[in-house]
């Protein structure tokens, strides 16, 4: 009989601790994701409210080695200014969060994903677990589009990974402002509107 009121009472603390965990998660989502003039607005994975789950709640999640830190900071602050929903790990951070399962879900709730391939980006083993996310969401789901943005020295040799190579990437080494400009207008219009 002890048996069955332990079971009974584990059960039970359980369910309870299922329930707080969904209240919690939801308040979270519903959240801003930070402050600054460069944080996107945050918009829930069924934004319309129709149930169906068709929103997501990023435009966009950019994945980057900690050497491109500032060029990403500025470069989403670009992407949010044009109303592009951006989510990369700085912005997310929270003190006291689980990193793994804060980009986990950035990731699964992002339309699309983007890596920034620069200067020792394979440095981070972050990255890598990031780009295999991304990609393998790519391939699965050819309307989540992934885009390589390289960045850096042109004229130093910047290797890509062969299902990255496939694609047209966003070149930004050694471009002027105007180009810049154009290349985030280009991105912007890919990750809200779709390729088309």
């Amino acid at each position: 009989m002890e048996l069955a009121g332990l079971l009974l009472t584990i059960v039970g603390t359980v369910a309870t601790l299922a329930g707080t965990y969904v209240a919690v998660r939801e308040y979270l989502r519903r959240r801003s994701v930070g402050p600054g003039p460069a944080a996107p607005p945050v918009a829930g994975p069924d934004e319309d409210g129709d149930g169906d789950g068709d929103e997501a709640a990023y435009d966009v999640f950019v994945a980057y080695g900690s050497g491109d830190a500032a060029w990403v900071r500025a470069f989403a602050g670009r992407l949010a200014a044009r109303g592009v929903r951006v989510a990369y790990d700085e912005l997310l951070a929270r003190p006291g969060g689980v990193r793994v399962h804060t980009l986990e879900r950035a990731i699964r709730e992002a339309a699309h994903g983007l890596l920034v391939f620069g200067p020792g980006v394979w440095d981070d083993g972050w990255v890598r677990r990031e780009y295999a996310a991304l990609m393998r969401r790519s391939i699965e789901n050819e309307a989540q589009r992934f885009v390589p943005v390289l960045v850096g020295d042109p004229d130093a040799p910047l290797e890509l990974p062969e299902f990255a190579e496939v694609l047209y990437p966003a070149d930004f080494r050694g471009v002027d402002e105007a180009t810049y400009e154009r290349l985030c207008e280009q991105i912007s219009r890919v990750v809200r509107e779709g390729p088309g």
